[in-house]
């Protein structure tokens, strides 16, 4: 039969095209460093470090969810021209990003790796439960973990030194300027922490579990969330409960995330009599050496405005 001829065949086109499972390539003499990464923040990261020393590209285009990205095949070409693969890890990639990197011949760098247990903050039952049914567990940790300047700083020294274990020649400057980034988030910590902790209102709930990294480092409480599977409105039913969350949680704001449909978090807030506003995880959008920061400070000051007497 001509079926599994053809069915054959395809296969075979379609593997060539991803690559052949080879080892990781190392980096030839004047060749300069290229890096792939799965997000956004670790892009800004990745950027922030590199310098000129090395060329930092997103494996995703700019307006896709990372939480529903599957690399295409044009994707996995691209990054047949990399060396490193940063992820972010903890379950975040939906995708098999150790499968991918080897058909790349690509040295993978889990960037989260070296983050202590005791310092990862668990996924809520209920929420595993419900990602479970709808194909959406993060698994045993929540990992939105660049979304705090530990976290950040944490997955910065990651990449740093995976950068600077393959380029020897920059190692020193990818150091100084990881060294450089860390202070800067220090700093924008230090700032904002007081202001955050002086707060009378403290609680609230988020679009999706996104921010209790975000909370823990600055004295808020999260306390749900609308969209249990980012990007799914909440049934009739989610809705009850989630309006009966809001009155036991005594919630004090709702937040939004741009990219996501909005219904639902502005109908409840206008039934439950609570502001709305809107903060980013920096989940889409464009990278620059800046990018994380000015993200975290927009949503810092969005926090003081919202919440702020």
């Amino acid at each position: 039969m001509r079926i599994p001829v053809l069915l054959s065949l395809a296969v075979t086109l379609l593997l060539a095209a991803c690559g052949s499972g080879h080892e990781a390539r190392g980096l030839k003499e004047g060749e300069k460093l290229r890096v792939m990464a799965s997000t956004p923040h670790l892009a800004s990261l990745a950027m922030a470090i590199a310098g000129d020393a090395a060329a930092v590209e997103m494996l995703p285009g700019e307006n896709n969810n990372p939480h529903e990205y599957e690399p295409t095949i044009a994707d996995r070409r691209r990054l047949q021209e990399a060396h490193l693969l940063l992820v972010n890890g903890l379950a975040l990639e939906p995708y098999d990003a150790a499968k991918l990197a080897e058909a790349a011949g690509v040295t993978l760098v889990d960037c989260s790796k070296g983050i202590p247990e005791d310092r990862l903050l668990g996924e809520e039952e209920e929420e595993e439960e419900h990602d479970r049914d709808h194909g959406h567990d993060h698994g045993a940790h929540n990992p939105h973990v660049w979304l705090s300047v530990e976290g950040a700083s944490a997955q910065a020294d990651a990449i740093a030194e995976a950068m600077a274990g393959f380029d020897s020649a920059n190692a020193e400057g990818y150091r100084n300027r990881a060294a450089e980034l860390k202070k800067r988030l220090a700093a924008l910590r230090d700032e904002y922490a007081p202001k955050l902790k002086a707060l009378k209102k403290n609680r609230f709930v988020s679009n999706h579990d996104a921010f209790p990294y975000f909370a823990r480092e600055f004295g808020l409480q999260q306390v749900g969330v609308i969209q249990r599977n980012p990007g799914d409105n909440p049934t009739v039913e989610e809705r009850r409960e989630i309006e009966a969350m809001l009155k036991d949680g005594r919630a004090q704001a709702i937040f939004m995330e741009p990219g996501f449909d909005d219904s639902a978090a502005r109908a409840i807030a206008e039934s439950a009599g609570l502001p709305l506003a809107t903060l980013d995880p920096f989940g889409v959008g464009k990278p620059a050496p800046d990018a994380l920061e000015r993200v975290l400070r927009a949503n810092l000051d969005t926090v003081l405005k919202t919440l702020g007497d």
